[in-house]
């Protein structure tokens, strides 16, 4: 956290850069997380995907009924492996998967006109607090071409990805193969954010921090969806299918924003000359940000601007007046976050 001492009026302002030492982080049990878990029939050898099972790897479609189809669990496969065994043709991420053997495949399809992605689901044990920070992270994977190492069975077209930290939801029972889970809340989602090089993964990072409009939903279960954006060439053409490859989903309380995996505010400079602040934040050429304030860490619902258009190169700079929103001690809390472009 940076600190700068200042004027009576605001003697302490701070820019949230770093997570706070004192929050200990509880993680939160997401079964069959890696998705090592996978049932085997005598119709699917270990050379091939597995459809996911509802009865045993927790994770289903959501708000679709299909049996088997857009997801699979799969081993990436080694290069040059016996025709036998994994990797005879299915390769990629050079046969190693970010966490154990397994990863999930989502393939995206034209389902739902209005949605305009699919997504493997799962519904926890766990309610949900809304005073309570969140953490939701999962590996983020992109198909290699063929040649460079992919498999042939699966296309490496790629339209992007949604990691959803989301509340409510119902199981349906599905029947051999994946279950549905059907509505929810999205309280907090990384919306394709991440730049995803061919052939390997990224961990992509979801925040979602207390907010008291929020406890409405307290006490319904949480959810998380892992999902695979649609075309936007043709809707109507499914060979257009993307893939997106996911593992290591995890979950955690009590982290704040800033974690190294949130935007980093650089710089912050006050003037007391004309009670302005100017803020210094990585950024990317092309994507929108808003500034937000709290003075109790709590409510994040003050703004200074919600819609900036990021600078060239890789950190963007605003001067913004302040006024007299400090808190009476004249504590004050700025956050960076994107917007929608």
């Amino acid at each position: 956290m940076q600190k700068i001492t200042l004027n009576k009026t605001f003697p302490l302002l701070l820019a949230i850069t770093t997570p706070f030492p004192n929050i200990q982080a509880e993680p939160i049990a997401v079964p069959n997380a890696g998705f090592e878990e996978r049932e085997t029939f005598d119709s699917f050898p270990e050379s091939t995907d597995k459809y996911p099972q509802w009865r045993r790897e927790f994770w289903r479609h959501f708000e679709i009924s299909a049996n088997g189809g857009p997801l699979r669990i799969w081993n990436p496969g080694a290069p040059g492996a016996d025709e036998t065994g994994q990797g005879a043709l299915d390769v990629a991420f050079d046969g190693n998967a970010p966490e154990g053997k397994y990863v999930m495949l989502v393939r995206s399809r034209e389902n739902d006109p209005s949605r305009k992605f699919e997504a493997v689901a799962q519904i926890l044990t766990e309610t949900f607090d809304s005073t309570k920070a969140y953490t939701l992270s999962a590996q983020v994977g992109r198909l290699p071409q063929p040649d460079q190492g992919g498999s042939p069975n699966y296309t490496p077209q790629w339209f992007g990805y949604k990691v959803q930290f989301v509340v409510g939801g119902t199981n349906i029972d599905g029947a051999t193969f994946a279950g549905q889970v059907s509505e929810g809340i999205v309280l907090a989602e990384d919306d394709n954010s991440l730049e995803i090089p061919e052939n390997e993964f990224v961990t992509s990072t979801v925040i979602y921090n207390p907010n008291p409009e929020d406890r409405i939903h307290d006490g319904q279960p949480l959810q998380i969806r892992l999902c695979a954006l649609e075309t936007p060439v043709n809707p109507e053409d499914d060979s257009l299918a993307g893939w997106v490859a996911f593992d290591d989903v995890r979950l955690q309380t009590g982290s704040f924003p800033g974690s190294p995996q949130t935007f980093q505010i650089t710089q912050i400079e006050y003037s007391p000359t004309d009670n302005s602040l100017s803020l210094t934040w990585d950024s990317r050429e092309g994507r929108n940000y808003s500034i937000v304030y709290s003075t109790d860490l709590i409510d994040w619902s003050g703004d200074l601007d919600d819609s900036i258009s990021a600078d060239a190169g890789e950190s963007t700079t605003r001067i913004f007046p302040i006024g007299d929103i400090a808190s009476p001690d004249g504590r004050i809390f700025f956050r960076v976050e994107r917007t929608p472009n």
